[in-house]
């Protein structure tokens, strides 16, 4: 079956970064880090194009992650933030750079006594909203349809594709 992934297309990126706040909303919740899981760059010319996790197959993110924080749950790579240590290996791992490591301060209590501050790191990376029915919050928010779920499969018959029409035109990729 393969896993499933969010993709842009930069052509139709406007740059509105609707995408992100309507993951922040989703993400916006107790229990959750309210951050987007997804971050919108500038790729030069102008254009812009959103940076989602691939939920890759073989997941380098994963397969560095010491803790088992990030894990195959499926067809996508999970995340159980209270593993986290904060060390990093998934972010240099990640060849799309889609995984991030955050920290904020938290005060731990023992019996109404407020102890030291406790810096405390988790693992944000895309979770294609599968707790969601309609799907990723980011897909339904993006006002230009730049965004689309596509599964391995669909990507690598995408990818064929071009490879065909560039060996029958050449010149068309010039």
């Amino acid at each position: 079956m393969g896993s499933k992934f969010v993709i842009a297309d930069p052509r139709l990126c406007v740059g509105c970064h609707s995408c992100m706040a309507a993951c922040l909303v989703k993400h916006f919740v107790p229990g959750d880090v309210p951050m987007a899981r997804l971050n919108v760059v500038s790729i030069g010319n102008g254009m812009t194009t959103p940076i989602v996790c691939h939920h890759c197959e073989d997941a380098p993110c994963a397969a560095a992650c010491p803790t088992t924080a990030l894990y195959h749950d499926g067809d996508r790579v999970a995340v159980d933030i209270s593993r986290c240590i904060g060390c990093r290996s998934c972010v240099i791992a990640c060849p799309f750079g889609a995984v991030e490591i955050v920290s904020r301060q938290s005060t731990a209590r023992l019996r109404d006594v407020k102890l030291n501050p406790v810096e405390e790191s988790y693992v944000i990376k895309c979770d294609r909203c599968v707790d969601r029915e309609n799907g990723p919050a980011c897909i339904e928010a993006c006002t230009s349809h730049a965004l689309r779920l596509v599964s391995d499969a669909d990507f690598r018959q995408t990818v064929a594709a071009k490879h065909a029409k560039t060996v029958e035109s050449p010149q068309s990729v010039l």
